[in-house]
């Protein structure tokens, strides 16, 4: 019983700590990105921090609100499922960016993303009795990666050739 009761301890402070590093990177990030907080006078900037603060443990109290009641599985799988959605297209962004030298049309990116979102949630959508039983899972990950890679690969600048003189 007392390993049962000092392990659910240890359980639970762990995951007040990382709730607690989380809210704290929210609360620096937009603080810092979106609001500027760096450019305000001290004064301006303590109270900016503690309402943003505030506000994000509110945001933060709703999202696990909202996973409690509409994800019809565990929180853990319902976060993998979502990273399979956004995190492989920057895997294929990280991929493409890392194994090749080419430019791409900048412009283009957020297009190439989005394509390959929609696409993956498409594979996802498809009912099993039309791929002989079998359920898309986690692998949606790395083809989401991999569709996000050829598509950069699509966009890719062509490199100029330079005429040579005769």
């Amino acid at each position: 019983m007392t390993v049962a009761i000092t392990f659910m301890l240890g359980l639970i402070a762990a995951a007040y700590s990382s709730a607690d590093s989380a809210l704290t990177s929210l609360t620096t990030s937009f603080c810092v990105d979106f609001l500027g907080i760096g450019k305000k006078t001290e004064q301006k900037a303590r109270k900016i921090r503690r309402q943003t603060h505030v506000g994000m443990s509110l945001l933060l109290i709703l999202v696990v609100i909202t996973f409690k009641y509409v994800l019809d599985r565990n929180v853990i799988d319902g976060l993998l499922t979502v990273a399979s959605y956004t995190y492989g297209s920057l895997l294929g962004l990280f991929a493409f960016g890392i194994f090749t030298k080419h430019q791409i049309k900048d412009g283009f990116t957020w297009i190439v993303a989005l394509i390959s979102v929609l696409i993956i949630v498409g594979l996802a959508k498809i009912p099993t009795g039309y791929l002989g039983g079998y359920e898309f899972g986690y692998e949606l990950l790395p083809l989401n990666g991999l569709i996000t890679f050829i598509g950069l690969w699509l966009i890719r600048k062509k490199p100029e050739t330079i005429p040579t003189s005769t």
